[in-house]
């Protein structure tokens, strides 16, 4: 793979990243804003966090603020970073393109003929290796990040899932055969459907209007995961190219 093709790809791969990135931080806001005041009945702390939710005997309560916080503004560095190397190798692939190099080779068939071929290849100026080796250290440390995201992201949804069928239960008055139905048949979307309807809003607090809550948190997570996946990507073509002798 030629530098040039590598600096578009990685322009590309960087460029949804940022997508990514703003579709997480927008969805999970959305769920977190729409939740926070009827999910904080926590008295010395602040619990207002829709993932990582906590049933109790008398009120289902949200999970601690700190985890929203990061969910929401974590993949605020990925954007960042993304964005600054999208302009460097945007940049140079649109403006520092040399002219394609046309040369000839020499192969032989299979008569034992010799075949001159002309070949045209175009590329960037070099960057040096040192450059490649520091990008991929980088691209890695931030895959490990949005694998930690990714990670406490589905757990928190997942807690939160599991937490809300016990709810369910009492506030159904669900007994014998129809728990099965709560516990193992329902998926977490159709859980957080449970809770966009039935959940009710306790005094001093409010929520306006009906999210689909699981459809939201779920776009969060595809964000998440997919931008973890786009890191891997991105590392992959850097490693390639630092391994490469200058």
């Amino acid at each position: 793979m030629t530098q040039i093709s590598a600096e578009k790809k990685l322009a590309i791969v960087y460029g949804i990243t940022i997508a990514m990135g703003l579709i997480t931080i927008i969805t999970t806001s959305i769920a977190w804003s729409h939740w926070r005041s009827s999910l904080d009945h926590c008295i010395y702390k602040n619990c207002s966090c829709i993932l990582f939710g906590e049933h109790t005997p008398n009120i289902f309560e949200g999970g601690p603020q700190v985890p929203c916080i990061f969910i929401t503004y974590g993949p605020i560095l990925n954007i960042l970073f993304a964005a600054a190397f999208v302009c460097f190798h945007g940049y140079r692939y649109l403006f520092l393109r040399k002219s394609p190099n046309a040369r000839t080779i020499m192969r032989k068939n299979r008569d034992g003929e010799t075949i001159h071929m002309a070949v045209q290849s175009e590329d960037s100026s070099p960057l040096p290796k040192c450059f490649w080796v520091t990008l991929s250290t980088l691209t890695v440390s931030f895959t490990i990040y949005s694998l930690v995201h990714y990670v406490i992201f589905l757990i928190g949804y997942k807690q939160t899932c599991n937490e809300y069928r016990k709810t369910l239960e009492n506030e159904l008055g669900l007994r014998g055969s129809a728990l099965p139905v709560i516990y193992s048949r329902l998926s977490c979307g159709g859980i957080y459907d449970f809770m966009d309807y039935l959940h009710p809003v306790p005094e001093n607090s409010y929520r306006y209007g009906i999210i689909d809550t699981g459809l939201i948190l779920s776009l969060g997570l595809t964000g998440s995961f997919v931008a973890t996946i786009l890191f891997v990507i991105a590392s992959i073509y850097n490693i390639k190219r630092a391994k490469i002798r200058n």
